[in-house]
């Protein structure tokens, strides 16, 4: 069973869990430089169609194909940081104490998203369509994991290539339902609520409202959506997807919004092909914890992390990313890559 352990120091939490370093890494040891596999199915990979009996994984809720098959399918992780035990309480209680620490038991929820049947199919691969599936069984899960009383934030992601973390070639993404927020989480809710008192405005619209009028890092703009480079991206060719309409959760996104959302966000996955190949990247939703989800202060986006480098000393020593590429050079580089 994991744990969550708090930072005495800096009240970061760190989770500890032995059980994910028994999670099989086959994109380490069988697709070094490239996360796409030849075959459409693997006799031996646990996310192919037609292997359930042989790797049999709790299937929480799927999205069928035309073939009365399912093409999305969310299970439980195997190797999950929390689960849903019958142990958990049926509250919120307080955190645990050993001598001076503070920690906590792994109740919660991890699930992973199986995107695609078929095992050679990237998440860069799929059209308007899929990806608009992909999004609604995210918000579907995200619902799901509110009504959790040991959950008080969602967080999506997804580890795409080696130097991003994956470690299943079977295209897939995951959800957590945590008890903790990240440190991360809490510096942005507020420092965003001060500017809200401050000025009366929530930042992220202010960013939005000065994006569109320089017009210098905007890639493109959809209906109810706009992708840019931020003004102070945290790595090569970083983008920022955020609703036009302010919204600090996903939770009441409605089925146009997530078609405009699935537009933008299938069309940036595209120009990161265009522009460098076949590039490792995680993408991450920034969302606020449950309690906070209508705040006037806080903006959800997506943000995705192009991984071209290994951070090196001065990242690791000071945790100031270092960035190599203009975002305004990026953002050019991005908008004009669909033109080639």
């Amino acid at each position: 069973m994991s744990e969550l352990r708090q930072n005495l120091a800096s009240k970061d939490w760190v989770v500890i869990s032995p059980k994910r370093g028994e999670k099989p890494n086959k994109v380490l040891t069988q697709v070094l430089s490239n996360p796409r596999p030849e075959h459409a199915y693997e006799p031996e990979c646990p996310f192919c169609s037609g292997n359930e009996a042989k790797f049999e994984v709790e299937e929480i809720q799927c999205i069928p194909d035309d073939q009365n098959g399912w093409f999305i399918r969310s299970v439980n992780n195997k190797y999950g940081i929390f689960s849903d035990f019958e142990t958990c309480p049926d509250r919120l209680t307080p955190f645990d104490r050993e001598g001076i620490y503070q920690k906590y038991m792994s109740c919660g929820n991890h699930e992973v998203v199986i995107e695609t049947n078929r095992h050679n199919q990237a998440i860069t691969d799929l059209g308007h369509e899929d990806i608009c599936k992909i999004l609604t069984l995210y918000v579907d899960r995200h619902r799901a994991f509110q009504k959790n009383p040991n959950n008080l934030i969602t967080f999506i992601f997804k580890n795409y290539g080696v130097l991003a973390g994956q470690t299943q070639p079977h295209s897939h993404s995951q959800i957590v339902g945590s008890r903790v927020v990240p440190l991360y989480i809490r510096s942005l809710l507020h420092e965003a609520e001060k500017n809200f008192d401050t000025f009366g405005s929530c930042v992220f619209c202010d960013m939005i409202e000065f994006e569109r009028k320089e017009a210098k890092r905007i890639i493109l703009e959809g209906k109810d959506h706009i992708a840019f480079v931020p003004f102070a991206a945290s790595s090569e060719h970083a983008v920022w997807i955020l609703p036009k309409k302010h919204a600090a959760g996903i939770s009441n996104l409605d089925k146009e919004e997530l078609d405009s959302l699935a537009s933008v966000f299938a069309d940036i996955l595209k120009r990161y092909q265009k522009l460098m190949g076949n590039p490792d990247f995680n993408y991450v939703f920034r969302m606020a914890p449950y309690p906070l989800e209508n705040v006037p202060f806080y903006h959800w986006y997506i943000e995705i992390m192009p991984r071209t480098k290994i951070g090196g000393g001065f990242e690791k020593a000071t945790q100031m990313p270092v960035n190599t590429v203009l975002p305004e050079e990026s953002a050019e580089m991005l908008r004009k890559c669909m033109e080639c």
